[in-house]
This record gives C-alpha cells, sequence and structure tokens, in this order.
C-alpha cells in the first residue's frame, strides 16, 4: 500500500533559515574575493620577479663569455635566433612580452645578446619570458659595463628591478592601479636612468603608491 504525504506532512525552510543561510553566504564572500584577489597578485607578482632573477643569470653566463653585458632581444619579431643574432651596440634592448619561448640555435625566441668590447665576438643566452610579463634589459651604452632590468606583470601591482652594479639587490615599486593594466608604450613603473657605478634604484621615483612611491628594496 502506497503512503501519501499530505501538505501537513511536506516540511520546508522558513524565511528565517533563508535569510540567515544568504546573510552566511555574503559573509564568506565577502571574505574569500578580495583573498582571492591578493592571491592571484602575488602569483603574478612572483612571475615578474622570478623572470627578473631568470635574465640575471643569462646576463652572468653571457657576461663570462664576452666580458661585458648584452640586452634584450625579440627573436620573435627580429627573426633572429641564437645563431643570427646581430648582437647590440647601443645599449638599448627591446621589450619582451610573455608568453616567449627560449630562444634556441634553430628557434626564434627570447634572449640577451652582446658584442664584445674586446673582439666584436657576438654572443648570445636563450631566456623564455612567463605570460603576460613585460621585461627588458638595456646597458649603460657602447661600452655595456653595467646593466638595467625592469620587469611587470600585466595583473600584478608591482615592477621589479636589478641595477647590475648591485646585482644582489633586487628592488620593486608598488601601485594598485597597475593592477590589469597593460603597460602603455613601456612601463607603468617610472624607470631611473642608469649610471654606471651608482646604484640607479635607490630612493629613485618610481611612480608607485603605497608602501612608497619611490624605488624601495625587496625584503
Amino acid at each position: 500500500m502506497i503512503t501519501r504525504m499530505t501538505k501537513k506532512d511536506e516540511k520546508g525552510f522558513t524565511l528565517i533559515e533563508l535569510m540567515i543561510v544568504i546573510a552566511i553566504i555574503g559573509i564568506l564572500a565577502a571574505i574569500a574575493i578580495p583573498q582571492f584577489a591578493s592571491y592571484r597578485k602575488r602569483a603574478t607578482n612572483t612571475k615578474a620577479s622570478s623572470a627578473v632573477g631568470t635574465f640575471k643569470t643569462g646576463l652572468a653566463a653571457l657576461n663570462q663569455d664576452i666580458a661585458c653585458y648584452g640586452v634584450s632581444v625579440d627573436g620573435v619579431a627580429a627573426t633572429e635566433n641564437l645563431n643570427t643574432t646581430t648582437g647590440n651596440a647601443t645599449g638599448a634592448g627591446t621589450l619582451l612580452i610573455g608568453p616567449m619561448v627560449s630562444a634556441t640555435g634553430a628557434t626564434d625566441g627570447g634572449m640577451v645578446a652582446g658584442t664584445s668590447n674586446s673582439t666584436g665576438t657576438i654572443s648570445a643566452v636563450g631566456l623564455s619570458v612567463p605570460g603576460d610579463v613585460y621585461i627588458e634589459v638595456n646597458t649603460d651604452g657602447i661600452n655595456h659595463i653595467t646593466y638595467q632590468i625592469i620587469a611587470e606583470h600585466v595583473r600584478g601591482n608591482r615592477a621589479f628591478g636589478i641595477d647590475g652594479d648591485l646585482e644582489s639587490m633586487m628592488y620593486f615599486v608598488q601601485n594598485e592601479s597597475w593592477v590589469d593594466l597593460a603597460p602603455a608604450a613601456a612601463w607603468n613603473c617610472t624607470v631611473p636612468g642608469i649610471v654606471v657605478g651608482k646604484n640607479d634604484f635607490t630612493q629613485a621615483p618610481g611612480g608607485g603608491g603605497a608602501p612608497s612611491g619611490n624605488w624601495a628594496v625587496l625584503q
């Protein structure tokens, strides 16, 4: 025999119970959404700072080979690979925008390249660029005695930099308005000039906001 439920047997949520559930969901969302945004910024910032460290290592290898530094070269746009790059004579690097594969002897891609001051030998080191990371390497000019690396991530709130005169230190500048803002022309941050034998980033204006508008040492 089938027993049918009457309306008296049916139960549901009361209006007060529904309102309590909605309030709890709202509280959890208010906590979770800012945390997620914060985690995303940290992850994107880490991509940019890691890229700076990778390019610093590439420049050290280049310096061992030709006894001077080089600049960033976009092998994709220039149709250059490690075997066909022409080096650089002016010290002006190319802005690299990830994702970009590392150049090889047969593959066009990202690299740092330079020309020996004493022998004219051209050398290059292939380097990849993570997605949405903007990075550029410049030197002081025709002598290539020192270098400067700058990097930002499109969805990050920080720019990072290293000065070849004090390459053990990484610097940063932060501005919340940079999040999801692709650098116009070159950078959201203010890039200091390159001076041989001087720390370019110490208290240099960076165009940032909190905690400081100037470049500061990354702790």
